[in-house]
């Protein structure tokens, strides 16, 4: 989806990506990364589950790299 982003003008895109995550067992695991998503600015925490998260997120400013770094912050890894 694209629409123009607030004060830019210009054209923006919106994806969603489910994230493997290594590292979780319980719903303690679930809570951190949930909280460690949702401090990027600009993401969408949709769903997180063990071993799993779904998130929506502007992918011109944010990557794979940032969300491997949040996770990795949290105590978990990014599934290659």
């Amino acid at each position: 989806q694209e629409y123009p982003s607030n004060n830019t003008g210009r054209m923006s895109t919106t994806q969603t990506d489910t994230l493997s995550i290594d590292g979780m067992s319980c719903d303690h695991c679930v809570k951190l990364v949930r909280e460690a998503l949702q401090d990027l600015e600009g993401v969408t925490v949709d769903d997180v589950e063990v071993g799993a998260a779904t998130v929506t997120y502007d992918a011109d400013v944010l990557s794979q790299a940032t969300f491997a770094e949040a996770l990795d912050d949290a105590g978990f890894s990014l599934a290659a």
